[in-house]
């Protein structure tokens, strides 16, 4: 079974339906979701600091700075690999690269020898030659 997020809609419902007085039970079965997602939602984006109320417009703030900090979600620009390109011409392995740049300290964020064999075979799918370097 896959996870689908809260949209901002069911957020606002179920700040509407909190604010009734209806059960988080209740909610989660008018909204077709499960009444654990509901507690969940409720628990990371309550503003606990202030009065404990829940807010969708300041829980959807919430999540979509938490899924920006994701590692999920972390892209690399061109230029995280152009020490990458290089050391790959050199017939270097994607592992040899990771524990150079983390031994020099040479990038900011940290890439792993999968990423590179990730980076490797899409290069390859896209008509790269670097795939021709391992």
């Amino acid at each position: 079974m896959s996870y689908i997020q809260l949209t901002y809609d069911e957020r606002v419902t179920l700040s509407a339906f909190m604010q009734q007085g209806l059960s988080v039970a209740n909610i989660a079965e008018r909204l077709g979701r499960h009444r654990s997602t509901l507690y969940r939602e409720l628990d990371r984006n309550r503003c606990h600091v202030t009065d404990g109320a829940y807010r969708p417009s300041k829980a959807q703030r919430r999540t979509r700075a938490r899924r920006s900090r994701s590692r999920r979600n972390r892209h690399y620009s061109d230029n995280d690999f152009l020490l990458i390109r290089e050391l790959l011409r050199l017939k270097w392995s994607p592992e040899q690269i990771v524990g150079h740049m983390r031994r020099f300290k040479l990038t900011k964020t940290r890439i792993s020898h999968e990423t590179i064999y990730q980076y490797i075979w899409r290069d390859k799918v896209n008509g790269g030659n670097l795939w021709t370097h391992l």
